[in-house]
């Protein structure tokens, strides 16, 4: 299946993304809610298996997610990211033995 065949779904209502990346009226392609979350479709459909996604609504037969919830969930993502790598900055700074002499033999 060609690329300009995958891309002609018709654009979803307004506010709310595909899952799958599609192609404007403009002739502009639109990132899908899996584009938006750096992954595949493909691991979408398996994240999305284990609630691992951001709430979807089906719209006929078609996956869709508010822009916004999509957002929010990318944003709790970085933050949660965040706070552990910043604890494990901390546990390492803390853990660490302070240096010792040496002494001469």
């Amino acid at each position: 299946m060609s690329e300009k065949a995958k891309l002609s779904i018709p654009a979803p209502p307004e506010g709310y993304v595909w899952a799958q990346d599609y192609r404007a009226a403009d002739g502009r392609i639109v990132p899908g809610i899996a584009s938006r979350l750096g992954i595949t479709y493909h691991t979408y459909r398996k994240w999305r298996m284990r609630g691992e996604t951001p709430p979807t609504v089906l719209i006929g037969k078609r996956l869709a997610a508010r822009i916004e919830w999509v957002e929010q969930f990318n944003a709790k993502r970085e933050k949660e990211a965040l706070d552990a790598f910043n604890a494990t900055v901390q546990d390492i700074e803390y853990s660490m033995r302070p240096a010792e002499s040496r002494l001469a033999a």
